[in-house]
């Protein structure tokens, strides 16, 4: 099922449509892949999770992938914007259903994928293919700021009403002159602890400590087996003895290697590994690089060696290798009150979850019921005392 709206192009340009796509039509034409691809690799905010060496096997693997419609705006051989949508879902205890941007537990960034030049003709038109679903509105989560105005600035030019129900601020890090991050975040004295605590661990795995990219220049072999070893790492602490370890999940395993895979195919994938002379890995990353900004998409480290902060000295190590790169970006991919990502990553990115009603009669009351109901849940989790984050996130 394919719904499309056009909407009318400047005099001399070419004629864009705004269309909800079933992704095997999407991927049955090599035009529009590489297109996508395009798209990809140009988006204002850079989004692997909507990239085709993530998407497609996340839509391929994961609960919800075959519901999931690709909103896409663009002309022959152009996309300039990309967002999974998800229809007639129930969320934010609304009674009303919702056209909701998909994503899945692995999935980190809401932020569509938009070209430059979408201008707010593009969003109008694409706000206007979601309604085609039937729900009486839409939610976009953990998105850019900046290009939530646009959706907003769209929806008001079209009459709908919109709300922002969550705003966060992600810890990341954004590259300096110096590679002193540090010694920005961490007092001389804490400091002077992690460089202790390092030897020991050095000690430990019979010197050389180093974190190396085990995904860099490596065979097909050598990559699926340190793949392997993140996926056994992970499985050895919490996530393992809860069930929440990928290796215990074939469908997310399943998503996991394909995805890394294609990462790696691209260039695009480093796996870090902090270890020794001896003994495997104390501490795992995996990290996902989209132009300029790197995601760090995983992490899992050895709980025997959990006294000697191996996830920490990971983290440092991945900022002086991230400054060593030249790229401009680290996002931790974790949550805002995050100990260890907030401790060491001074920077914030904030993410708005934005509720656009897609029709006066029934759009408008479904977005301030979601207001409502999302201001409430707040004020419970005020009074309440939740556990503290892992510090090994994701």
């Amino acid at each position: 099922m394919s719904a499309t709206v056009d909407h009318a192009a400047p005099s001399g340009a070419e004629r864009s449509a705004a269309t909800l796509l079933a992704p095997h039509d999407l991927v049955g034409d090599p035009a529009v892949v590489a297109a996508w691809g395009r798209l990809a690799a140009s988006a204002r905010h850079a989004n692997p999770f909507l990239g085709p060496a993530v998407l497609l096997p996340a839509l391929r693997h994961l609960a919800g992938g075959d519901d999931v419609r690709l909103l896409t705006v663009g002309a022959p051989g152009r996309l300039d914007l990309l967002l999974p949508v998800a229809a007639h879902q129930r969320v934010r205890r609304t009674p009303v259903r919702a056209s909701v941007a998909w994503a899945h537990t692995h999935h980190f960034l809401g932020t569509p994928l938009v070209s430059p030049t979408l201008d707010q003709r593009g969003w109008r038109a694409a706000l206007a293919a979601v309604a085609t679903a039937g729900d009486a509105w839409f939610l976009l989560p953990h998105t850019d700021l900046d290009v939530v105005r646009e959706v907003e600035s769209a929806a008001a030019a079209s009459g709908l009403l919109t709300r922002r129900l969550e705003e966060q601020t992600r810890p990341v890090t954004h590259r300096r002159e110096r590679d002193d991050y540090a010694e920005r975040r961490l007092s001389g004295r804490r400091r002077k602890e992690l460089r202790r605590v390092r030897r020991r661990l050095e000690e430990d795995l019979g010197g050389g400590l180093a974190l190396v990219d085990l995904a860099d220049g490596a065979s097909p072999s050598d990559l699926e087996a340190a793949l392997a070893q993140f996926l056994a790492l992970e499985a050895s602490g919490w996530k393992g003895a809860d069930g929440g370890a990928m290796a215990a999940r074939p469908a997310e395993r399943a998503f996991f290697l394909e995805a890394c895979r294609a990462l790696a195919a691209e260039g695009r994938l480093e796996l870090l590994a902090l270890r020794g002379r001896t003994g495997g890995a104390a501490a795992m990353a995996v990290v996902l690089r989209d132009g300029a900004t790197q995601f760090t998409f995983k992490i899992a480290y050895d709980e025997q060696h959990a006294a000697r902060s191996p996830g920490l000295l990971l983290y440092l190590d991945q900022l002086s290798l991230f400054h060593a790169s030249g790229a401009s970006l680290v996002d931790t991919c974790a949550a805002p009150d995050h100990p260890m990502a907030r401790r060491l990553h001074g920077d914030d990115r904030t993410l708005v979850t934005l509720a656009v009603g897609l029709g006066p009669r029934r759009g408008a009351p479904a977005v301030r019921w979601a207001q409502t109901t999302t201001r409430t849940a707040a004020a419970v989790r005020r009074h309440r005392r939740p556990p503290a984050p892992r510090e090994d996130h994701p």
